[in-house]
């Protein structure tokens, strides 16, 4: 159930029945030549959307299609949210809901930069705080890059990863351009433009990339999904 497709009193009735509200978080940010800038938006919407086609009792929330960055904040095409706008923004939604009833909520991340995930973390925190609720918070990219099974050398942002996934969720809006580029660390030196460590704008070799290896990953994400789901939050 889309919630921002159902009324009101529909609504009311169904937080009575005690669902499971899903809230994607997404981003507009730059994923090289060949990826769109809604990427991490379109894999979370995914995740989100196959969960509720898969289980009873579920509401999609709207996604939020902005976070917050650093690496690539620079990068023509990139909207940036600050750390206290976006753990501001993610606190009143989520007191929101649970004063509307809902008292089980899983927020899924496409977006998993460290700043971002930290804002979203203390948004829940503030919540679970205040209101008597159970939240999860995770990221998509990091559960599959988590698993041993789709662990490959040197990948990560815009990589063989996420341009398998994009392959498998929307073909269309994936470029042919197949490029590869090496994450430069810094050593620890603060930088006042990060999008030098990304100096290729994508982490990884993509021409390893396919939709079958795409499905895959996304088949896995749901599934660890569901499992957690039914092992924390039921």
């Amino acid at each position: 159930m889309r919630m921002d497709r159902i009324t009101s009193p529909e609504f009311e009735s169904t937080a009575a029945n005690g669902p499971l509200v899903i809230l994607p978080i997404g981003a507009t940010e730059s994923h090289g030549i060949h990826l769109p800038l809604g990427t991490d938006t379109f894999q979370a919407e995914y995740v989100a959307g196959e969960i509720e086609k898969r289980m009873n009792n579920v509401i999609v929330a709207p996604t939020l299609p902005y976070g917050n960055h650093s690496s690539l904040k620079n990068v023509p095409g990139t909207v940036n949210v600050s750390f206290d706008a976006l753990r501001s923004f993610m606190s009143d939604v989520l007191i929101s809901l649970a004063s509307h009833g809902i008292k089980r909520m899983l927020i899924i991340t496409g977006h998993a930069g460290t700043s971002h995930m930290a804002a979203v973390t203390e948004a829940c925190r503030d919540v679970v705080s205040r209101k008597d609720v159970k939240i999860m918070f995770v990221s998509d990219y990091i559960i599959a890059a988590e698993c041993e099974e789709f662990r490959f050398e040197g990948d990560g942002h815009g990589g063989i990863i996420e341009t398998s996934r994009m392959l498998d969720i929307g073909p269309a809006i994936v470029k042919k351009e197949r490029p590869s580029g090496k994450f430069a660390d810094s050593s620890g030196i603060i930088l006042k433009d990060a999008s030098s460590c990304i100096p290729d704008g994508i982490v990884g070799d993509t021409s390893k990339a396919d939709a079958e290896l795409g499905e895959k990953i996304n088949n896995y994400i749901v599934g660890e999904l569901i499992r957690r789901i039914n092992e924390v939050l039921s």
